[in-house]
């Protein structure tokens, strides 16, 4: 505080000194703008003083196992705060640097009517309260050590039994539940396609950790995963400010803007895709967050290249190719772990003797009809027990995914189809679909590369054999995999290709039987026939 006598008499004697032309009436009119000025000042320094304690209040709210609507709260009123004390410092800069004195007295009059306004607002707000209720809470909450149980549930993908044991394990007074635990659960919870209340767990977590040092890692991990949540639920602006913010983050610890976040990013951007492209990327980018090798296989990857055959020529393709890449890998793991198990378990088979009837333990491997003697009596040595009747299942189905995996796919069906009249026989006519499916796009993939092929080529004679080649393939499809669930359009590709032999019929110098497999097949001379086999 100055006191504005003192102070005018020094601003007197100053203007004698300079000799200026002012007169002293005018110094002495500007000291009716003293009161105002320290007003000013006064109501400075107190929001100054209060917008410390919001943000510190805010700095523990991570900690304090507030929930989402307080924190909302208190972001609200710090927010409130700062605005005025901006208002403030604005009218105290304008107000230093107004040279008429009439003119800085209007200025004054009318802007502190309104920020008086925002003063009362302010108070009637509740927000003062508010922060004495929360300086009042007691100590803030520490975390609560990683769960074991939920850990290990999550590890080997029993995610029902992660939500469950998270919904009984309450926190005790004073602890909020370990940020690792709960981001477990909200995973648990969108794997299991609880996309709603993941989002909202996931969100609050995210919350806390922005107010927290030390957890770049699972601040990263949450920014991406609330951003793909977004995005496969079309909150579109919202998944935009997260992977910007993300995309931010990486470049800043060395990671590439081309990598995952920026390519969805890029998606998102004006232009990017048809809405029809986006909708159903939208429903394969929630199958992929929900992702489970061992549930879901190679259904994801199946989606993502049925996409790539839709759409083409999308924005899309590289975010399709790494959904597709990434599901593949997985599940190849997830396959190579059930061989290993198998070929863990025959090893172990021949390392030891296997049990008969009779409680003896004869040195060679039991046959059907083999008999032991004990005490002179003999004892006929039972068929092979229902676990290793097991094994064998197990051990056919397993060879059958993995002739899956190296794409051998009617060893795949040969393998399957030995497990008919089984308990196994459900999963293997399962695979035998799948089998055939694969096998069908693979061949109708090639069949497509021919017709590309015939389609560029100017020579007629090469054209027709390369379209005949084509034509095999396809047919080969009908027969060979008849549940593939492709027949429909095999068959549309057929008469495409009828229709192309006809045109290189009718431009060549004669008419030219069509051979197929060294066969002889009259020409066609009327419509296009059937393609049915």
């Amino acid at each position: 505080m100055i006191d504005p006598y003192e102070a005018r008499a020094k601003r007197e004697a100053a203007t004698r000194q300079e000799r200026t032309d002012q007169p002293a009436t005018e110094v002495v009119r500007r000291d009716v703008m003293m009161p105002v000025m320290s007003s000013i000042n006064s109501r400075i320094r107190s929001y100054e003083q209060k917008l410390e304690e919001w943000k510190e209040v805010e700095r523990k709210a991570a900690l304090l196992a507030l929930p989402q609507e307080k924190l909302n709260r208190i972001d609200e009123c710090r927010s409130h705060l700062q605005h005025i004390l901006l208002e403030y410092n604005s009218l105290q800069k304008q107000l230093q640097q107004e040279t008429q004195v009439e003119a800085a007295q209007l200025l004054a009059g009318n802007s502190l009517l309104q920020l008086n306004q925002q003063d009362i607002d302010y108070l009637e707000s509740g927000c003062g309260k508010f922060l004495v209720e929360l300086k009042t809470l007691s100590q803030p909450a520490a975390a609560a050590p990683a769960d074991p149980q939920i850990k290990a549930a999550f590890e080997n993908g029993d995610y029902d039994q992660v939500i469950n044991l998270y919904a009984q394990t309450g926190s005790l007074p004073g602890q909020v539940a370990a940020a690792e635990t709960t981001f477990q659960y909200g995973q648990a919870l969108l794997k299991n396609h609880q996309e709603a209340e993941a989002r909202k767990v996931l969100g609050e977590l995210l919350a806390r950790m922005r107010l927290q040092k030390g957890q770049d890692e699972l601040l990263l991990q949450l920014l991406q995963t609330g951003a793909d949540l977004n995005f496969a639920l079309e909150s579109h602006d919202e998944a935009r400010k997260q992977y910007e913010e993300l995309v931010r983050l990486s470049i800043e610890k060395g990671a590439h803007k081309e990598e995952w976040a920026g390519l969805q990013l890029a998606a998102l951007q004006p232009g990017g895709a048809a809405p029809s492209e986006m909708k159903e990327y939208a429903t394969l980018l929630r199958n992929y967050l929900a992702y489970s090798p061992k549930r879901d296989g190679y259904n994801v990857a199946e989606q993502a290249d049925k996409f790539m055959l839709a759409y083409p020529a999308s924005r899309l393709v590289s975010n399709v190719n790494l959904i597709n890449k990434t599901t593949r890998e997985q599940a190849d793991a997830k396959l190579n772990q059930g061989i290993k198990r198998i070929e863990a378990q025959a090893g172990e088979r021949k390392a030891g003797d296997p049990p008969v009837a009779g409680g003896q333990v004869p040195s060679g491997t039991p046959h059907q009809g083999d008999v032991s003697t004990a005490g002179g009596s003999q004892a006929v040595v039972t068929p092979q027990s229902p676990v290793g009747n097991e094994k064998s299942l197990q051990d056919d189905y397993d060879k059958g995914m993995a002739h899956i995996q190296a794409k051998e796919y009617d060893k795949a069906i040969e393998r399957f189809n030995r497990l008919s009249r089984t308990p196994y026989e459900a999963k293997a006519r399962s695979q035998i679909e799948e089998a055939s499916k694969l096998g069908a796009q693979d061949m109708r993939q090639k069949a497509a590369e021919l017709f590309v092929r015939a389609s560029n080529n100017r020579d007629s004679e090469e054209k027709r054999k390369l379209l005949l080649s084509s034509r095999d393939l396809l047919q080969s499809i009908l027969v060979k995999y008849p549940q593939s669930g492709l027949t429909d359009k095999v068959q549309r590709n057929l008469t495409r290709i009828e229709a192309e032999l006809k045109a290189v019929d009718a431009v060549g110098t004669g008419s030219k039987p069509a051979a197929s497999g060294g066969a002889y097949v009259p020409p066609k001379t009327a419509a296009p026939p059937a393609t049915t086999l």
